[in-house]
């Protein structure tokens, strides 16, 4: 009897150990059940290492499912051998856990094809925010290129602000269904949001920049047109000063003198608003530069502005120069007239027939009294000469002008008849002794 209760408690304390082992081994297939359970809940990893770590815990799950149901064939065979049945309390628990198993294996799978939905909405947002990113950055690229026809860029603007209403309604579409989303997904929702953040960012840039070309382009017109007109102008005074001054100075008198001077200073007073003008349209350049190809015109301008300054710098040269003459000119032509005036005097009165009528002795003495009178006609001569030679005209003009040959046959005259005045007294003279 000692041997068989000795025997028996042997045998109780190896049951006991066994179930201890056994309920270790249920306990923690149950801790890991509760710790799937609670990951599920709160998964904090990215979705793709959310996906890989719910495919590891389905393996996980099927090994231990495998496990529970080798461990209760196990024990089940050990009691049929002891000819008698599985504790009920131990087949609870083997049954529980074993149904836990099978009820965390669903719910891996519905979280996985959750996630894998999550994951699949996630990439379509993302290619919808791409597909909006791209169309935005196209008309944002469209918006900042120039023209040069304004009333085609008009009706592209028009366009590409329907392109850009377009965008604006997938965006709104977008947003609200990723809010819904965030009902699934609320992380994947986070950082959608935050994209779609940035994205509404890049819209409002690109309906500034549309604001701002169509304002830029309403006005381009009337820009283009002062341009065009400031440009006609000076295009038209620059072919007027050209031909003004390619031409040939006529120096023959003062009176054509001061003509071409008067015409020099119309050309160059109507070049006082030239500079005000080149100003004006480098300003409407500038306002143009950002929606029209402006190169040109602003290498016309700086064109214009050269030929311009070159221009009056000849004229204001041309006109000091026509001042000059045209003053000396006149000195000249004055100092002529009073020479000729004079000689015309003196020939009058040493051909005058009433001398016929005086006695020889008054003759002799009308005609010293001419002689030493004709004296004064010297300073006369010296005075054309004087003028002559003081002319601020080239050199082979001064010598090919009518009043330059005239002064000389005045000077020739004026010495001729002084000769013949002294001859004439000597006739009279020596006929009066």
């Amino acid at each position: 009897m000692q041997q068989k209760v000795k025997k028996s408690g042997k045998l109780v304390k190896q049951e006991l150990k066994e179930r201890e082992e056994v309920e270790l081994e249920i306990n923690i297939v149950k801790s890991w059940i509760q710790e799937t359970r609670e990951y599920l809940l709160n998964p904090t990893m990215e979705i793709d290492a959310q996906l890989e770590e719910l495919q590891g815990l389905l393996s996980e799950v099927t090994t231990h499912r495998q496990a529970v149901e080798k461990m209760a064939e196990q024990q089940q065979n050990k009691y049929l051998g002891l000819y008698t049945i599985l504790p009920s309390e131990l087949s609870l628990q083997l049954a529980e856990v074993g149904l836990a198993l099978v009820t965390i294996h669903d719910q891996i799978q519905a979280k996985e094809k959750e996630v894998q939905q999550s994951k699949t909405l996630n990439q379509e947002f993302g290619q919808k925010i791409q597909v909006i990113a791209k169309e935005l950055n196209g008309i944002l690229s469209k918006l900042k290129k120039k023209t040069n026809n304004i009333a085609q860029a008009k009706i592209d603007q028009k366009i590409l602000g329907e392109e850009l209403d377009s965008c604006n309604i997938k965006l709104v579409e977008l947003d609200a269904s990723v809010q819904d989303f965030a009902e699934q997904n609320n992380q994947l929702a986070k950082q959608l949001a935050n994209r779609i953040g940035k994205l509404t960012g890049l819209h409002q840039q690109t309906i500034r920049q549309a604001e701002y070309r169509a304002a830029k382009l309403n006005q381009a017109a009337s820009h283009l047109e002062e341009y065009s007109g400031m440009l006609e102008f000076i295009l038209k005074w620059i072919e007027k000063a050209k031909s003004l001054v390619h031409g040939s100075i006529t120096w023959n008198s003062a009176s054509q003198l001061r003509d071409q001077f008067m015409a020099y200073q119309t050309m160059l007073e109507e070049s006082g608003e030239i500079h005000g003008d080149l100003e004006s349209m480098n300003e409407k350049i500038e306002y143009l530069s950002s929606v029209y190809y402006t190169e040109g015109m602003t290498q016309q301008v700086s064109e214009l502005g050269r030929q311009t300054e070159e221009l009056q710098q000849i004229i204001k040269l041309r006109l000091q120069n026509l001042q000059d003459a045209a003053k000396d000119m006149k000195k000249f032509e004055a100092e002529v007239k009073i020479l000729q005036v004079a000689l015309e005097q003196a020939q009058a009165t040493l051909t005058s027939p009433e001398l016929g009528h005086l006695s020889l002795k008054e003759q002799l003495s009308h005609r010293q009294h001419l002689l030493s009178e004709m004296e004064s006609l010297k300073p006369k001569v010296h005075a054309v000469q004087v003028c002559q030679s003081a002319l601020r005209m080239p050199e082979e003009v001064v010598t090919s002008l009518q009043i330059c040959h005239t002064a000389l046959r005045l000077q020739e005259e004026a010495s001729r008849l002084q000769h013949m005045a002294i001859q004439q007294c000597n006739i009279m003279q020596a006929s009066a002794n």
